[in-house]
């Protein structure tokens, strides 16, 4: 992580919300969460834990692990536990949320950006959500900022954007440090992510604003490929190829939490259980990155035995010896 990351995870927000308000605790449940409240962290994750043991699919249960490991510093086993529920249970935001906290702990931003849109596409009143994103921005801006001064030291425009984007931390109340912040069931909270602050240099007059990057649109020939190579990606999935549907990936696609190794053998697991599969790629939307990168928007109508949901979903597509392979994907 570099240093504007470091100093930004030091002003981060904390995990949000201590209970899904659309979930009834249990007693188990309510056991951990008053332990988690006076402190007992390891004692609470050893509740939750034999609990989980014999009811393993307990939305709440599992969101309250993942609080109870973010207090005891296990980001990465805190990060697969709501990643995990994202992928169990798209319709409920605070885990994305939680993810995003996380992910911006460990200063991948994009990463962040991505949870909490999908976080706002499952409940767009989600306030919470929304300040967290504005907070995202302003670290995805300071960031740029902080690179172009280090290319171009004497771009005062730089200078002055990146005096505005620090005076987003001394607003009225300014930041509390991460870890302050209490857990009260029922009700989420935050702390609030601020851009590294740099030197101020006299401010001179504002620059104008210039007109945002529209990505081009790709070629219709690199369109109609892309569509072929997701559709291609769903059907292989539908039939149960998993062989078919892991060469869809880029050998360079990095699953949200654990190894490469580990995600296949998760997928492999979850298809294979399934009795049957349907799954539809609706409304593509293609856009170009770069050169030899497009991004794709759309609907995955997904229906099996269990399961039946449609979510709003992007990958990120790259042309790999002149075929398209899937190297990121998120829910928005």
């Amino acid at each position: 992580m570099n240093r504007n990351a470091r100093r930004a995870a030091a002003i981060m927000l904390l995990a949000a919300g201590a209970v899904l308000p659309a979930l009834a605790a249990s007693p188990a449940v309510q056991e951990a969460q008053t332990l988690l409240s006076q402190g007992d962290y390891k004692g609470a994750l050893d509740r939750l834990d034999r609990y989980l043991a014999s009811s393993p699919q307990d939305a709440e249960a599992r969101f309250s692990r993942g609080l109870v490991l973010v207090k005891l510093n296990r980001s990465d086993e805190a990060i697969k536990v709501f990643a995990d529920l994202t992928r169990d249970y798209p319709q409920l935001p605070e885990p994305y949320n939680n993810l995003a906290v996380l992910y911006a702990q460990k200063g991948d931003y994009e990463k962040a950006r991505d949870a909490l849109e999908a976080a706002l596409a499952t409940h767009p009143a989600y306030a919470t959500a929304h300040e967290n994103l504005g907070d995202i921005y302003s670290a995805l801006a300071g960031s740029a900022y902080n690179r172009a001064l280090q290319l171009d030291q004497g771009n005062q425009a730089v200078r002055y954007k990146l005096s505005l984007i620090n005076q987003l931390g001394n607003g009225p109340g300014g930041y509390a440090p991460a870890g302050t912040t209490g857990i009260v069931p029922g009700k989420p909270k935050t702390d609030i992510l601020a851009p590294a602050p740099v030197a101020a240099a006299p401010a001179p007059a504002p620059a104008p604003t210039p007109a945002p990057p529209v990505a081009a649109a790709p070629a219709d020939t690199d369109t109609g490929a892309v569509v072929d190579a997701l559709n291609a990606w769903a059907a292989a999935w539908a039939a149960k190829d998993v062989d078919g549907y892991l060469a869809s990936y880029g050998a360079d696609f990095k699953p949200e939490s654990g190894s490469r190794a580990q995600w296949e053998a998760q997928r492999r697991e979850r298809v294979a259980k399934a009795a049957h599969i349907s799954v539809h790629a609706l409304s593509p939307q293609v856009s170009r990155i770069d050169a030899h990168h497009v991004r794709v928007n759309f609907i995955q109508d997904y229906a099996s035995d269990t399961v039946n949901d449609k979510v709003k979903k992007t990958v990120e597509m790259s042309n790999s010896s002149g075929s398209w392979k899937i190297v990121r994907e998120s829910i928005r």
